[in-house]
């Protein structure tokens, strides 16, 4: 990873602070037990959004403090926008033993987590440059493991994936999802990219897919 880039442990997924030259964006923002933890490393970095890269409460449970502490407006994509201020929870599903085990799991944690309301300020759309809050990045759609999940392409080929893709043991396909067919796809797009390196909401990043994600 390039110096500009931290990742923060935010409980079960990863937190990326990534420092432009005239701001920063926070990428995803952790459970609540971190949320101090998170502040206290961005308090200096002038965040000027934070970026969510989809709905799940591993991921946004300390957006709205976050929002409040850094002063800064919350970004997500459109179809988890509601996730977000509504609350609405969704299913995730499995194919075969392991990836149905994991998405009851998954499910069961949707269910009983909950997510402090916050209405997002921006709608991240594919292809949607992130320059105005201080970083060179663009927003790339990632849709499958949820409905609106989004992903972030630095200028000098970092991708930033979510929960499109994990790196637990090797690089794969989100091991469970809302629409298995679109998660499949959204692999297939980060691999045309061809990113010089790849981070994800769960694992460390890599610079090669060693798994096809075909699970």
């Amino acid at each position: 990873m390039t110096d500009k880039i931290k990742r923060i442990s935010g409980g079960q997924a990863n937190v990326y602070l990534i420092r432009g030259q005239k701001g920063s964006i926070l990428i995803d923002a952790g459970i609540s037990r971190y949320r101090k933890k998170i502040a206290r490393v961005c308090s200096d970095a002038s965040v000027k959004l934070i970026v969510l890269t989809h709905g799940h409460f591993d991921h946004c449970q300390n957006a709205a403090y976050l929002s409040e502490n850094l002063n800064c407006p919350v970004g997500i994509g459109k179809e988890d926008a509601a996730m977000l201020f509504e609350g609405e929870k969704r299913k995730v599903y499995g194919k075969g033993i392991w990836s149905s085990f994991y998405a009851g799991v998954s499910n069961w944690s949707i269910r009983h987590n909950k997510i402090e309301p916050v209405r997002p300020d921006v709608i991240l759309e594919e292809g949607m440059s992130l320059a105005k809050y201080g970083v060179e990045a663009a927003v790339v759609s990632l849709p499958g493991h949820t409905k609106g999940s989004i992903g972030i392409l630095l200028k000098d080929g970092t991708l930033f994936v979510g929960d499109a893709m994990q790196n637990v043991f090797s690089p794969s396909v989100t091991w469970c999802y809302e629409d298995r067919e679109s998660a499949l796809r959204s692999v297939e797009v980060i691999k045309a990219i061809k990113a010089e390196k790849i981070c994800y909401g769960h694992g460390k990043e890599s610079d090669t897919l060693i798994d096809d994600g075909r699970r």
